[in-house]
């Protein structure tokens, strides 16, 4: 799903961001602990490839040899046009949508757009067309999470934007529990351990009831006491803990036997809890003549983990690595000496190094199982929208 906040902001940057080409390296070093990565392509391959709306093209950009000092060393681009990631199928294989312009827009009438789904192979660049999910009736959106442990799933169903059903399935032994007594308005949540899921399942009046679900399929509904919360905009659940901001942009959390929330952080605009549940990725903003956003770790307690790794007018779209070494973000500062672009930061070395791609994602950063790539999607004046996936040198 795109990004609706701020998305006035993002829309106007892209055509400035691609105009720069497909990699441009950073030549201004960041302060505190940035790293420069350049990458500089050679000649790639192009293959063509079909698809239902028309013939694509993959492109393989292989890199240059990276300095050895460098912290984040690229291997290779791959380019997928008119399409987006939905997900990882293995490391090099993913669900990608395409999206097809098949009416222009008018003084009158908006474009009209057609979406496609296909399964699609890194290594040989070839489509195969996916007319629709297992399981799933037409209309019907099929999502599901998988325990830490990958041994259960929370699946939810969702026959309208309003309605879900919910189920719990023990992916070794098949068996599904549905849970039908839970109406269902949003897809917040998260697994608290490996035996219980958090589901935040919303109204269309306040808050609405947050339940415990225990992979044997019963439930309890958790108490939380504050005041100062209408619904959930940011939310997250880890190693025992709910994490969520309350209408003030602060930071709190609680446990399904601690209604009383506690206090960690102010001003966050967004969270985003590694895959271990070891540490917290925060968005504070703050105002003092000119907005400015900032990137920092926190441990789970709420305590500040070393400096800032980044900051700009916008900090957006981090990403943990399914390890919890890495975590990827984009920033756009309108003053091009701050940081702009994808930058990662790694949790071993403590060091943030750009990318060296000059372009700010429309879509989330997608990492593969492994960590070995990295997705990233972009607005493009004749595709519409253009992925590419970064290997990096392992």
């Amino acid at each position: 799903m795109k990004m609706n906040r701020r998305k006035y902001i993002a829309g106007l940057l892209a055509a400035t961001l691609l105009s720069a080409g497909i990699i441009s390296g950073c030549s201004t070093a960041q302060e505190g602990k940035t790293a420069p990565v350049r990458s500089t392509p050679d000649e790639g391959s192009r293959t063509g490839t079909e698809t239902g709306g028309g013939k694509r093209e993959l492109t393989v950009v292989k890199e240059g040899k990276p300095p050895a000092e460098q912290g984040i060393a690229v291997q290779r681009i791959h380019r997928i046009e008119g399409a987006n990631i939905e997900k990882w199928l293995s490391d090099h294989e993913l669900e990608i949508q395409v999206t097809t312009l098949e009416k222009q827009a008018t003084a009158t009438e908006e474009p009209q757009f057609s979406y496609s789904r296909f399964r699609f192979d890194l290594d040989t660049g070839q489509r195969q067309s996916i007319e629709g999910r297992p399981g799933a009736s037409q209309g019907e959106v099929i999502k599901s999470f998988p325990s830490p442990d990958g041994k259960y799933s929370f699946i939810q169903t969702w026959k309208n934007k309003y309605e879900a059903v919910n189920a719990i399935k023990n992916l070794i032994t098949g068996e599904r529990n549905e849970l039908l007594a839970i109406d269902n308005y949003l897809e917040t949540g998260g697994w608290l351990n490996n035996d219980s899921y958090i589901l935040a399942a919303g109204s269309m009046e306040g808050l609405g009831a947050i339940w415990k679900i225990s992979v044997d399929g019963t439930r309890e509904k958790i108490e939380l006491q504050d005041s100062e919360l209408e619904f959930f905009t940011q939310f997250a659940v880890g190693n025992g803990w709910i994490y969520y901001t309350d209408n003030n942009s602060r930071l709190k959390s609680f446990t399904p036997t601690q209604a009383r929330p506690t206090l960690l952080t102010a001003n966050v605009s967004t969270l985003s809890l590694s895959p271990d549940s070891q540490r917290i990725a925060v968005t504070t903003s703050r105002s003092g003549g000119q907005a400015e956003e900032s990137l920092l770790i926190y441990d789970t307690r709420g305590q500040v983990q070393g400096l800032q790794i980044g900051k700009g007018d916008l900090v957006s779209y981090q990403s943990w690595s399914p390890d919890s070494s890495k975590l990827a973000f984009a920033v756009y500062t309108e003053d091009k000496s701050g940081m702009n672009g994808i930058y990662i930061f790694d949790t071993v070395s403590g060091k943030v190094s750009p990318l060296g791609l000059s372009y700010f994602p429309v879509y989330p950063l997608s990492w593969s199982p492994s960590g070995a790539r990295l997705g990233i999607t972009v607005d493009d004046k004749e595709k519409l929208v253009v992925t590419h996936i970064v290997d990096f040198k392992q």
